[in-house]
């Protein structure tokens, strides 16, 4: 038998059942656990609100039934890093997630179902946080996050057919396993907890994204030597935006052939080397701008000729000229 809920729904019934046996779970507003009833099932999901605001679940639970999910666009407009250590769930007959697997999901759609299925032992830690906080925290990086998540934080995107928005997901790496355990066990109480949870949350969306580099470069063919001479690479080239090597001696730099560097680049990081650059050297150009640094300086710092060259390429990079784009952000502030 299955049992179909909204998301609302279910959290409502939870909190029904445990304000009626054990309303002490409900005490504190920042930190809740929610028990299933035992014609449902066994075990609870745990709310904790963290000061900057991400908020983590951990579950634990073992269903008597198969659950239905459906989603509302109401309770999901947040990304949610999950951490399955064990099971699987199913995202309208498509798309399976869990069991030991690592993923990000992007803001979900009311039309989506989650399917959760009977006689299996749940146990993951999921952390959410809304698409500006995921921003705030990327956007130093935008020309090395993963191009699939700007699309995401963009609104540009569509799930695929029935899927929901996601990366693709990773194996949980054993760093992921002892920062989940560490949070799972945690003997902490009061600020110390909190805070202790709060470092662990940025930990695994770290580890995460970690592991997501690595993986997708591996199943594209790069072996660890050559993985870590192309990320070198690229730290060469942030610390040189100025002055950068040309793409010869950035490959004898680093130990690679030409080809090779050039190969590793594009499969690791969907770029150029040169296309790399100048996102790197647009970025920093954003920076100064908002901190108004003339034209003049800003094309300087960043490895320009001349301002002309500078301006130029910020307006194909963007579409507005730097001067503009420093009036804008002036008028904001």
């Amino acid at each position: 038998m299955t049992i179909t809920f909204q998301d609302d729904e279910l959290h409502q019934l939870l909190k029904e059942h445990v304000r009626s046996t054990q309303p002490e779970l409900l005490a504190n507003s920042h930190d809740q656990t929610l028990t299933y009833p035992d014609w449902l099932g066994l075990g609870y999901k745990r709310d904790i609100d963290l000061p900057s605001g991400i908020y983590m679940t951990l579950h634990r639970y073992y269903l008597h039934q198969d659950l239905v999910q459906v989603c509302s666009a109401q309770q999901n407009d947040c990304f949610e890093f999950v951490f399955g250590l064990t099971a699987q769930s199913q995202c309208n007959e498509g798309s399976v997630f869990g069991d030991r697997q690592a993923y990000l999901i992007g803001p979900r759609h009311s039309d989506q179902r989650w399917h959760e299925f009977a006689g299996q032992d749940y146990q993951s830690v999921d952390i959410h946080l809304n698409p500006a906080l995921l921003a705030a925290l990327t956007d130093s990086h935008r020309a090395t996050r993963p191009p699939a998540l700007t699309q995401m934080l963009a609104g540009r995107n569509e799930p695929g057919e029935g899927n929901p928005l996601c990366l693709n997901p990773v194996p949980i790496t054993p760093a992921m396993q002892t920062t989940l355990w560490q949070i799972l066990q945690c003997p902490y109480q009061g600020l110390t907890r909190t805070l202790f949870l709060e470092a662990k949350s940025l930990e695994l969306m770290a580890l995460f994204f970690q592991a997501w580099e690595e993986d997708g470069a591996t199943k594209q063919g790069l072996n660890q030597y050559d993985l870590e001479c192309v990320y070198h690479a690229r730290y060469i080239l942030q610390n040189n935006l100025q002055n950068p090597p040309t793409l010869m001696d950035l490959a004898r730099q680093v130990g690679l052939n030409e080809r090779k560097l050039r190969e590793g680049f594009r499969q690791v990081f969907d770029t150029t080397v040169f296309g790399y650059l100048t996102q790197q050297r647009m970025a920093t150009a954003c920076q100064l701008l908002v901190q108004q640094r003339s034209v003049a300086v800003v094309a300087a710092a960043v490895g320009y000729a001349s301002p002309t060259a500078f301006s130029g390429a910020f307006q194909r990079q963007f579409g507005v000229a730097p001067k503009a784009y420093q009036l804008e952000h002036r008028q904001r502030a």
